[in-house]
């Protein structure tokens, strides 16, 4: 059964990459009245009551100001048949404060200028995985049955506790020796808007980042080769990679990036919290590292804002009958693996696949062309009436695709694969220790001595 499903989707596959270069379609785009840009394509033959692929990119610094990307699978898509269409959000950076609403409006200037869709199928990766979901759970919009989530930011506002303890540990560590700039009292571990640089949009740039941040190279040596560090520098870039769990040091950076920039954004930016702390550290257990453990500046949240970032950013699970496929990249230091154990307990096993991509080399989402397809046909066929696939019917298509010459491989879906438990890398806040469901078990492989790997397909624009 599983097999001739498999060589049915092959065949379109097949078909889909014969023609698709010749599909004419028609392009929309503009400014909607909330400020953010939007855009659609629609194929030739696309009628009012067909499907429309809503695309949620990834995190962006920069402000809105020009029409999004449609996203990697943009032309599989078109030539099959769906139209597809995207927002930039009215937000810049964490746009989870707005996005739903954003949504809602490209569906409605949709339906005004092309037509009514019959259903929706949200699809996204890294903050735009997260928002893939959110949409699962939202009421008030067209029909829905499936929704694709590439490494999403699954655990919504704990991300955030993360990127404060790395930045207040890193006051506590490199203390005197490369201090990060401050913001206004009472929050000065979050820079002031104006002091976050216009020209830093993609957090991932080390170059852009450390041009900014001339502090961490002075504390850490991270931009210098190890053998040009001194010995404190490459103790405290040890310690500091230690105490968040980072292997690799590209992914240091990035969060170095993160933890200064956007959560000053999220919590100064009046469109945001306004000012308002949501952070706790009182409390939190940090002896893994006994200098931090006594150091660190304990806060405690206001509780208004922790519970307005709660309900902008965190998925609770009420998907219904939406069929979900969530996937992610084995060694990701950004949005980590464990980020599916919220996929995992708040999805029932038979509306969710989440699968794994077993790499080599740390990368932020990134899969190879031929494994997003076989995601995105496996979810196509499941909400058309196929049994739900399995994580070996993935690599099983992947490998397809490949033979065949229709998609750059590798494939490398590994059914049997664990991850590290989301709270032994986020350390848990006092409530959420004493609640805290039982872990999933986990192994991590040995880190790789070759530099990450940077594609990012799924925060394309």
């Amino acid at each position: 059964m599983m097999r001739s499903w498999l060589q049915r989707t092959t065949v379109l596959v097949a078909l889909v990459a014969a023609v698709g270069a010749h599909a004419a379609s028609r392009v929309y785009s503009g400014e909607a009245a909330s400020g953010a840009w939007y855009q659609f394509e629609v194929p030739d033959g696309w009628r009012a009551g067909d499907t429309l692929v809503l695309y949620q990119h990834g995190f962006d610094l920069k402000p809105p100001a020009n029409a999004p990307g449609l996203g990697p699978l943009r032309r599989v898509m078109l030539a099959e048949g769906y139209a597809v269409a995207a927002t930039s959000y009215r937000q810049r950076g964490w746009a989870l404060f707005t996005a739903i609403e954003d949504n809602r409006e490209l569906v409605r200037l949709f339906a005004a200028q092309v037509g009514e869709p019959g259903e929706i199928i949200p699809y996204g990766g890294s903050m735009g995985g997260l928002v893939t979901l959110r949409l699962a759970e939202t009421r008030g919009l067209p029909p829905m049955r499936g929704a694709y989530a590439l490494c999403p930011a699954a655990a919504g506002s704990r991300l955030w506790d993360s990127a404060i303890d790395l930045r207040l540990a890193y006051d506590v560590v490199c203390r005197d020796a490369g201090d990060l700039p401050q913001g206004d009292e009472p929050l000065p571990w979050a820079v002031d808007l104006a002091d976050i640089p216009d020209d830093i949009g993609d957090i991932a740039d080390d170059a852009s980042v450390l041009r900014a941040l001339v502090a961490v190279n002075r504390c850490t040596g991270v931009s210098l080769p190890p053998y040009l560090r001194n010995d404190a520098m490459q103790r405290r870039l040890d310690e500091l990679m230690a105490f968040t769990h980072i292997t690799d040091e590209h992914f240091f950076v990035t969060n170095i990036g993160y933890a200064t920039y956007v959560l000053a954004d999220i919590v100064r930016a009046p469109d945001k919290l306004g000012g308002r702390n949501p952070f706790t550290t009182a409390g939190v257990d940090y002896s893994s590292d006994p200098l931090v453990d006594a150091g660190i500046e304990r806060l405690v949240a206001d509780p208004a804002a922790a519970l307005a970032l709660r309900r902008a950013s965190d998925f609770r699970g009420d998907t219904g009958a939406v069929k979900v496929i969530s996937m992610h990249t084995s060694r990701d230091q950004l949005v980590v693996p464990g980020n599916q154990d919220v996929v995992r307990e708040r999805i029932a096993p038979d509306k969710r696949v989440v699968a794994i991509v077993d790499e080599d080399v740390p990368s932020h989402c990134g899969f190879s062309d031929a494994e997003g397809v076989a995601g995105w046909e496996a979810l196509r066929t499941w909400i058309g009436g196929a049994p739900q696939p399995q994580v070996a019917d993935l690599q099983q298509q992947c490998e397809t695709l490949v033979a065949g010459d229709l998609a750059d491989g590798p494939c490398r879906f590994d059914p049997g694969a664990d991850v590290v438990p989301f709270d032994a890398i986020v350390r848990p806040r006092p409530a959420q220790a004493a609640a805290a469901p039982p872990a999933h078990s986990s192994h991590e492989r040995r880190p790789s001595p070759a530099a990450a790997t940077r594609r990012i397909r799924a925060n394309e624009r």
